[in-house]
């Protein structure tokens, strides 16, 4: 799920033309160009690749339990979720029941003080 999702907005269905790229030129930013979506597309680009390139060293050198642990702190994937979910993709509801019964699960043992699933 982290390489679909990070893969999905780094490589979006309607990719932007080169006018929409920002390019830095050191000046003051006023508020208006603060609240720019361009600028907002380059962040989520760029925790995108961030996302995959974690996802691609996990799928090769880290244990299932570190993965489950690192994926849970990306919000990438979950601004992805809710957009398929939205979209009417109801398979993806099945994801999200799992992701709570796992949280649940894992709260409870941790309460317990046994060792994580």
């Amino acid at each position: 799920m982290l390489g679909i999702s990070g893969t999905g907005y780094l490589f979006p269905p309607t990719p932007g033309t080169a006018r929409d790229r920002h390019q830095p030129t050191g000046e003051k930013v006023s508020t208006r160009e603060a609240q720019d979506p361009r600028r907002l597309r380059e962040l989520v680009r760029t925790a995108a690749a961030a996302q995959v390139l974690l996802a691609v060293l996990g799928a090769l050198n880290f244990h299932v339990q570190i993965i489950s642990r690192i994926s849970s702190g990306l919000p990438l994937w979950y601004f992805w979720l809710a957009g398929k979910l939205i979209q009417g993709e109801m398979w993806y509801y099945r994801f999200v029941v799992f992701m709570i019964m796992y949280a649940s699960i894992q709260a409870a043992l941790f309460a317990s003080f046994l060792p994580p699933a």
